[in-house]
């Protein structure tokens, strides 16, 4: 019998090495996830319309949106069509993620179901504290200030989780693989590329050293108005990538704290201007390699650390150096390829930082860079993570402040929660009916 209410969350990431080179198959990323999640809760009711589905994110104005599905019968996709476009914008994300989801579940019946979407403080720009847990923005969706913690694939896994969850009380972590790789195709079909992965990886398995799957993989999938894109859905889905998602833990001995700088970037133009410039330039694969070279090195000593146990205060000047080196790199990529990687505002606060507080071993403006969040590596010793937050709430931006995130690395991936965890927000669920809320 399908539970009144099922509850899923997925984490944020922060890519600490392999920034752009994770992009190519033969070349590994340090990924952690964080305690940040996104969080989706399910309730349905055998009241109502078959097939309807509404999905609200009610931190902002006006995030509902409602949907009509059916399924062609003819093997192409489930249609997903929304109800409500005079007064919602669309959103490709939520969209795309039911729409795959219910395609490869293939339900001869769907009750009708809400999705509500809650997010953690960390991944927008928020007021000052103190604020309350899921905290209202009072604000468009479009209008929000993103972190950069990679809310879109955190929220495609978490939706994808859910519906499998709450709809075919699919086992969410007797089933990962599955998870992730629908993910993965819900997540670059709603962007319209075959990005890295990285992202839905963390967000899926958690921290882990990654190594994309080839594009090829999902290119095999037709469009969803081909009349054999569910069986090639399903066959991709259960097929096992070439791909590597090694679990990592951040050594006991360091710390992350994440800065909020207020900005945010455009990732996926950043990302072709550097892939246009890698294709258009003859000498562009000596600063690739050397990038390369570097984040190897980089992940090699913070996971030989991890595994061994050893003193940090053996690395802590060779790991300054490396995040030194890969700083060097990336800013020379950027130079190269006409993009603001590491933009000189963040180069100053990296700079001012490390120097600053004791302690700091580095910091970079970890994927695509940019103004997302900032990201710093410390010896985790007495009061320096302290140190550091103050220091970061001190600096003088041209826009302000650095708001030191909460977010902590967090080793586990996506998980289903007890949804009486819900109890303390219930003015977001008015109407529904939540098992133990």
């Amino acid at each position: 019998m399908m539970a009144p209410s099922t509850a899923v969350s997925a984490p944020g990431k922060v890519l600490l090495a392999g920034g752009y080179t994770v992009l190519d198959p033969v070349c590994r990323g340090l990924v952690f996830a964080l305690s940040a999640r996104i969080h989706v809760v399910a309730s349905s009711t055998e009241a109502g319309e078959t097939g309807s589905i509404t999905v609200r994110s009610p931190q902002f104005d006006g995030a509902v949106w409602t949907y009509s599905t059916s399924d062609p019968g003819d093997g192409s996709a489930i249609t997903v069509t929304q109800t409500n476009s005079s007064t919602s914008s669309a959103n490709p994300f939520v969209a795309t993620a039911i729409r795959y989801a219910l395609s490869y579940l293939g339900l001869p019946h769907i009750p009708p179901t809400t999705l509500t979407i809650l997010a953690d403080n960390d991944y927008y720009s928020q007021p000052p504290p103190p604020l309350p847990r899921f905290n209202n923005l009072r604000t468009p969706l479009s209008a929000a200030h993103k972190t950069g913690l990679g809310s879109s694939a955190a929220l495609v896994t978490a939706l994808t989780a859910a519906l499998l969850s709450h709809l075919a009380s699919t086992d969410v972590k007797a089933h990962l693989p599955t998870i992730h790789n629908l993910a993965q195709a819900a997540h670059c079909a709603a962007q319209g590329k075959v990005g890295s992965g990285f992202d839905v990886a963390a967000a899926t398995y958690g921290s882990c050293q990654y190594q994309r799957f080839p594009p090829s993989v999902l290119s095999a999938i037709p469009d969803p108005s081909s009349q054999t894109f569910t069986s090639q859905l399903r066959d991709t889905v259960r097929s096992e990538w070439p791909m590597t998602c090694t679990p990592v833990v951040l050594p006991t001995s360091l710390g992350i704290v994440l800065g909020d700088v207020r900005g945010g970037s455009a990732t996926p133009g950043m990302v072709r201007s550097v892939l246009d410039w890698r294709k258009n330039d003859a000498d562009s694969q000596a600063t690739w390699d050397a990038l390369d070279t570097r984040n190897r090195s980089l992940i090699a000593a913070v996971t030989e650390l991890s595994s061994s146990g050893d003193d940090i205060s053996a690395a802590a000047e060779s790991i300054t150096a490396r995040i030194a080196d890969i700083r060097s790199a990336v800013r020379s990529l950027g130079e190269k390829a006409g993009v603001p990687i590491e933009p000189p505002s963040q180069t100053a606060l990296l700079d001012a930082a490390t120097a600053s507080v004791e302690g700091v071993l580095g910091g970079v403006v970890p994927g695509a860079g940019g103004y997302d969040a900032v990201c710093f590596l410390y010896v985790d010793a007495g009061d320096t993570g302290a140190k550091l937050r103050k220091f970061l709430s001190e600096y003088q931006l041209e826009n302000g402040v650095v708001r030191a995130l909460d977010a902590r690395e967090e080793r586990e991936g996506v998980r289903v929660e007890d949804v009486a965890s819900y109890s303390d927000v219930k003015e977001y669920f008015d109407g529904l009916t939540l098992d133990g809320a």
